[in-house]
């Protein structure tokens, strides 16, 4: 995040030293074990949302990926900001969790799910949130509605680019395909502090799944890649 453990070392350590221009003041009460969860998963879901993909409020939004941290999270935004939500799981026994978070539908991930997609909403949604990555995209762009959009911001797949890709026959007529990444410069434009403040007062739901110690770590990383944690996995010092 900010180029922490790219541009300059500090990952996991107790203290680093990162650019001024990159920080933000936050006064809450909450728990680190709470706090420690928000930051990159907030702006993330919020940057995918309103920066790439321009969500207003009514439409449809499809989250491929959405038990993911950031999947969760931007449920629970899209939810507030007055969206239809649509979320995918690969286990259904996730459905609960989905709901919880605000998913108003929750579609079982089969790999290929835009004739499910179409079963609820025949002309497609209106934004999609691709998660998963390149294994499924191809999938995600046939769940948009005509001039809708959808945004690659998560690669949780491990899958980083198409085997061969073909434009004209992965990109449907009129459907807009674009990325978030989420730099330094649109962490500093999200409004942190008043999602925060939302999380605080349990106006916004925020998942934390499992908190662990430095000392293991190894764990933490397991549980990571084998998705049990159901939420943002914290690491505290």
């Amino acid at each position: 995040m900010g180029g922490m453990g790219r541009n300059f070392d500090g990952g996991y350590a107790e203290y680093t030293c990162v650019p001024g221009s990159q920080v933000q003041v936050i006064k809450t009460s909450l728990a680190w074990e709470t706090l420690g969860a928000l930051p990159e998963m907030l702006q993330t879901a919020w940057g995918s949302l309103f920066k790439s993909l321009c969500l207003v409020k009514g439409e449809r939004l499809l989250i491929r990926g959405g038990t993911t941290s950031v999947g969760l999270a931007a449920a629970a935004i899209a939810k507030n900001h007055g969206a239809v939500v649509a979320s995918t799981t690969r286990r259904p026994d996730r459905e609960q969790l989905l709901r919880s978070s605000g998913a108003d539908q929750v579609f079982i991930d089969t790999g290929a799910i835009a004739e499910q997609v179409k079963e609820v909403f025949p002309s497609g949604v209106d934004k999609v949130l691709e998660l998963i990555g390149t294994s499924t995209l191809r999938d995600s762009l046939r769940c948009s509605k005509q001039r809708g959009m959808v945004c690659m911001t998560g690669m949780v797949g491990n899958k980083w680019s198409f085997d061969d890709f073909s434009p004209m026959e992965v990109i449907p007529t009129s459907v807009c395909l674009t990325t978030y990444d989420g730099g330094p410069e649109d962490f500093m434009l999200t409004p942190l502090d008043e999602l925060v403040e939302q999380v605080a007062a349990g106006t916004l739901q925020a998942q934390v799944g499992k908190v662990f110690k430095l000392d293991d770590i190894v764990e933490a990383h397991r549980c990571m890649e084998e998705n049990k944690a159901g939420g943002k996995i914290v690491v505290l010092t």
